[in-house]
């Protein structure tokens, strides 16, 4: 547990030392057993964690390194790879919000059914939101299926009526479009 306490320490010290001098290379993990100094050039969570980043360092802007991101999106210039992906995230997390929150209406969908419908409507948007980030949004729009189309118009539908019209009629319409377009 000492040399464990003792290993930190010299981590921290050329950390601290490296911050000044600056990132020039990236350093090698330890070897088994061994301390950070009999590997060399120090350890590091960036040598230990290096396969696993999906952005090796001098990757240039427009090369492919996920499938999905081949192409800059003209939408979304401003935007790194990191960030569309956290937006992403987080679009997903929303998403997965509003339909959670939409799954506990179903047991009052007959006295809740605008609120059901326009939960599940706003977690559709969102998720749509979350592939436009990642594949980005002119990619997605550039050839739209017909049940892409339809889709999108009951989901605004649903939406319209839901919040401009306040008719439960025609959301709980929307919705059963929405859903028969899904499947």
């Amino acid at each position: 547990m000492a040399d464990l306490g003792r290993q930190l320490h010299e981590y921290l010290a050329q950390s601290k030392a490296g911050a000044t001098t600056g990132p020039s290379a990236v350093p090698a993990p330890p070897a088994a057993g061994g301390s950070q100094e009999e590997a060399g050039d120090g350890g590091g969570l960036r040598a230990w964690l290096g396969a696993l980043n999906p952005f090796p360092p001098g990757t240039p802007p427009g090369a492919t390194v996920w499938p999905w991101t081949g192409e800059e999106d003209p939408w979304l210039l401003g935007l790194s790879r990191w960030q569309r992906l956290a937006g992403s995230g987080l679009c997903v997390l929303l998403a997965a919000l509003c339909f959670g929150l939409a799954g506990l209406c179903v047991p009052l969908l007959l006295l809740r059914a605008r609120k059901f419908a326009l939960l599940w409507s706003l977690g559709s948007l969102c998720a749509l939101g979350a592939a436009a980030l990642l594949r980005g949004p002119a990619r997605l729009l550039r050839e739209p299926g017909r049940g892409a189309l339809l889709y999108l118009g009951a989901l605004f539908g649903t939406l319209y009526a839901a919040l401009a019209l306040r008719s439960t009629v025609l959301t709980a319409l929307g919705a059963a479009a929405q859903l028969g377009t899904a499947l």
